[in-house]
């Protein structure tokens, strides 16, 4: 596997990926359904409350051995009246990752979470809570 194996792109799509294949965190979306889980830069106009966007943070690639040092952030975005459903999610893809060696999209990610940031209000009507996570990826 080649360093352009570890491109952002990649990276971000096989960690989206391999969450969506988690039914622990699944169950907790719209129709127990992966579908709102995305990357941080999707664009779509139409999406369900709750989800989850994966913000690759940073990417230090070491070409000597041909894995990289990654940041990471899951996102959880709720519109309930209170934190609590947005601080749960996050603790399920907490548990779900945490101290966790898996393979998605022929990349090998070992992860650990670092901080789970409280969830706080985004605007009127959303709650944001997150995941704070690091670890390295190799082809």
């Amino acid at each position: 596997m080649a360093i352009d194996d570890l491109r952002n792109d990649l990276v971000q799509g096989a960690l989206v990926d391999y969450l969506k294949t988690k039914s622990d965190v699944t169950d907790l979306l719209p129709s127990a359904s992966s579908d709102e889980i995305r990357e941080d830069q999707w664009q779509g106009r139409e999406f369900d409350y709750p989800n989850i966007r994966c913000r690759l943070i940073s990417n230090i690639i070491d070409e000597l051995c041909n894995k990289a040092a990654i940041t990471l952030s899951w996102e959880v975005y709720s519109e309930e009246a209170s934190s609590y459903e947005a601080d749960k999610i996050c603790g399920k893809i907490r548990t779900v990752l945490h101290s966790k060696s898996f393979s998605s999209n022929d990349l090998h990610f070992n992860l650990r979470a670092t901080n789970l940031v409280p969830a706080v209000r985004r605007d009127e009507k959303t709650w944001r809570a997150e995941v704070l996570m690091s670890g390295n990826v190799s082809g």
